[in-house]
């Protein structure tokens, strides 16, 4: 059986780009709100880091992040980013575990 996919993505603003990357992230939220494979998209600003923002994504299984990928709006969000961020994207990918022990192991 195969587990979520949790994808955790940092991105930094480069200055005076912070509200032009919120927007990016807020419309590509949007769109993979739609996708099936898709249980969970969360956008977030660092507390204490203003213009940093995390992803937390939650995929049904692997090919469902890999489909997410090669969605249109994800293509284009990315060729956005050497514009956009100060520093290289920084992605961590894992499967959930412990998943079926309590309902708030649950992805």
């Amino acid at each position: 059986m195969e587990h979520p996919v949790v994808v955790t993505a940092i991105f930094k603003a480069k200055p005076g780009k912070e509200e032009e990357l919120r927007n990016e992230l807020h419309g590509g939220a949007k769109e993979s709100w739609k996708e099936t494979g898709v249980r969970g998209y969360f956008v977030h600003e660092v507390i204490d880091q203003p213009g940093t923002f995390m992803n937390i994504e939650v995929y049904v299984d692997e090919a469902a992040f890999k489909s997410h990928l090669e969605t249109p709006h994800v293509k284009s969000f990315l060729g956005k980013l050497d514009d956009l961020l100060s520093e290289p994207l920084t992605v961590f990918q894992g499967n959930a575990i412990f998943e079926g022990e309590n309902s708030k192991a649950a992805i």
